[in-house]
This record gives C-alpha cells, sequence and structure tokens, in this order.
C-alpha cells in the first residue's frame, strides 16, 4: 500500500535526538478515526472482531487483495465513535490501536525488506509539555511505552505477512466475488454499500476435496467461514445508524 495510511498526516522517522524530549498522551480519544468506514484487519483478528463486525475484502491499485471491516454503512462514517472520541465496541482493531506509530517498508541494497520505526508527528497526544510519557528517558534510551509500542509493531507487521499469504490464496482459488449491499433502513431510507469482495459460497463448495482439505489443514478454511459468519453483522451496522 503506497498511499497515505490512513489517520496518517505526519509521518517521519523516530529520532532520538529529533524527539527526545516528546511525550504521549493515553491513546484513550479515536476522534481520528471517526470518518473511517472501513480499516484494515490481520487473519489472526478475525476470531475477535466475528461478534462485532462485518468482515470483508477490499483490493489495491495492483489488485492485492486484503481484508477489512465495515465500520459504517455510509462514506466517512464510523458508527462505533461517538462525538466524544469513544471508541464503543469490545475489541478495538490493531490498525487503530498502534497509532500514532507505524512501520516503514523500504527494500535494502541486498533486496531484503527493511523496517523503520516512524511516528505521526501530527497526533495531537504528542506535546513537550511533558504530558503524559516520554518516548525516551534521560538517556536517551526507549523507554517502557516505547520500547511497547516497536514490539506491537513488531508484532503486528509479522500478523500483516501471514494475512498477505492467505489473501493470496484467496485470490489464487478465485472464490471471490465482488458485491453490493443494498439497505433499506426502517424510516423508509434506501442506499447501497459496495467496492468490496467477499468468499462466494457455492464455488467454495466446488472446490476439490483435496484443496479443501489443505485449506482445513493450515487454518485458512476457518479464516474463510469467520469471514462469511460476521457478514450477519451488517444488520448491527444497521441497528447502529438507526
Amino acid at each position: 500500500m503506497n498511499q497515505q495510511p490512513l489517520f496518517y498526516k505526519k509521518i517521519v522517522p523516530l529520532n532520538k535526538d529529533r524527539h527526545k524530549d516528546l511525550y504521549i498522551e493515553p491513546a484513550e480519544n479515536y476522534a481520528f478515526a471517526r470518518e473511517s468506514n472501513s480499516l484494515y484487519i490481520a487473519a489472526v483478528e478475525f476470531a475477535k472482531v466475528v461478534g462485532e463486525y462485518p468482515i470483508v475484502f477490499g483490493s489495491d491499485g495492483e489488485g492485492k487483495i486484503f481484508p477489512v471491516v465495515l465500520l459504517g454503512l455510509k462514506e466517512n462514517q464510523n458508527l462505533f465513535v461517538d462525538d466524544k472520541g469513544k471508541w464503543n465496541a469490545d475489541y478495538i482493531p490493531a490498525y487503530t490501536r498502534r497509532y500514532p506509530f507505524i512501520l516503514a517498508q523500504t527494500t535494502g541494497s541486498n533486496g531484503e525488506d527493511q523496517f523503520t520505526v516512524c511516528i505521526d508527528e501530527g497526533y495531537a497526544g504528542f506535546n513537550t509539555a511533558r504530558e503524559g510519557q516520554p518516548l525516551f528517558d534521560d538517556a536517551g534510551e526507549e523507554s517502557p511505552i516505547l520500547k511497547q509500542a516497536v514490539d506491537f509493531l513488531k508484532d503486528y507487521q509479522s500478523h500483516i505477512q501471514l494475512t498477505m499469504q492467505f489473501c493470496d490464496k484467496l485470490a489464487q482459488l478465485e472464490i471471490l466475488q465482488p458485491v453490493q449491499a443494498n439497505i433499506e433502513m426502517k424510516t423508509g431510507d434506501k442506499f447501497s454499500i459496495g467496492g468490496f469482495q467477499c468468499v462466494n459460497r457455492d464455488k467454495l463448495k466446488k472446490l476439490p476435496a483435496e484443496t479443501l482439505k489443505q485449506l482445513v489443514e493450515s487454518g485458512e478454511l476457518e479464516l474463510i467461514h469467520i469471514h462469511l459468519l460476521s457478514l450477519n453483522n451488517i444488520h448491527s451496522l444497521m441497528n447502529r445508524l438507526a
């Protein structure tokens, strides 16, 4: 994904000289996500979000498939973040929880992927007024909160790689199809949401027995079933909107 990640305004590499006096306040206000009607979700999170969010699949400009959770039924609508910035759900996606930190991926001279810890300097929770916790200690070393953030980023990145493998398998099997949901509210309002894909149940059933066996053994069939089950949550979004 080469485009600017959601939420982030000014991504810069974390530098202990440039940011030695920077403090961060607890990320309890999610107002920055209020206008995001979908978010990337890692495969490891499927079982955690299935009770609350619909899981669907999007694609980037290069045709690469990736999973997202729907947060709203209209553009720039997040039905889980209220006017005070509180996220009203039992589980908050990791994509949101990593903010304002992020890993920037580059290719080294040896052709291997390299990752640099970056921050969004535009994040309102950063300050130099010593409010919250420092990013670096007096010796210029990572503070406990920064170490925790970096560990989270590394763990998250490993799950992204596994998720990409799962999505590559879905594309290879050609069992995804474009979907458009037509919504009709009790008030009589009608609108539709589209631009995403779902697994076609008939195509899934027609896969060869050996392929299905491989999907079971890899745990990928369980992910597919969770995705299909989660689509019932579109009705929950309708109730939130109402």
